[in-house]
């Protein structure tokens, strides 16, 4: 179970609160930090820079349900010049924090801002419009994962990958063709 920091909770109780979204992403070049307001915040030693209205960012959902919830994240406003650049530096599966925390009045942060979806890259989608472009990058959380096939095997070789010095399958491959007989 996740808990709220308790310098969230007594402002969240209270009658006015100023909620925002703070997004961690690693690209293949440096690491982009950045929040739905103006201007710059810090948190945790990173300076998170204002998108605005430039930043969307979808519903983020849970369930009690085994099943992968993902998000996306928007932004708009680029540059065509710079499209190439901004797509080449896109690493899927690179990890990615949207973070939702409550500023105070002079906007420093109360708390430890919540972390609301924690996963990975999965795929960007570019939309292109008269005069600028979007780019959104769909989010998928681990558990998207166990809808993957294994590319893993069951031989001594493929454990050879991960444990170089582990013989516990060097003898799967004669199995297969050993007929027991159990009594």
């Amino acid at each position: 179970m996740r808990q709220i920091s308790t310098g969230m909770l007594t402002p969240l109780l209270s009658n006015y609160i100023r909620p925002i979204f703070m997004a961690s992403i690693a690209f293949k070049s440096e690491t982009i930090y950045c929040w739905t307001g103006a201007g710059t915040i810090t948190y945790n030693g990173n300076a998170y820079l204002g998108v605005g209205d430039f930043g969307k960012l979808s519903p983020v959902a849970e369930g009690t349900d085994v099943q992968s919830y993902g998000a996306s994240i928007s932004l708009s406003g680029i540059d065509q010049s710079i499209l190439g650049e901004c797509l080449s530096d896109v690493q899927l599966g690179a990890p990615v924090t949207i973070y939702f925390a409550l500023l105070d009045d002079h906007g420093a942060i109360y708390g430890t801002p919540y972390p609301l979806f924690v996963g990975a890259v999965d795929k960007p989608t570019i939309s292109m419009g008269t005069s600028d472009i979007t780019i959104t990058l769909a989010l998928e959380t681990r558990m998207f994962d166990l809808q993957r096939a294994s590319l893993r095997r069951y031989t001594s070789a493929d454990q050879q990958i991960a444990y170089p010095c582990d013989s516990g399958f060097n003898w799967v491959e004669q199995l297969n063709d050993l007929a027991l007989k159990w009594k």
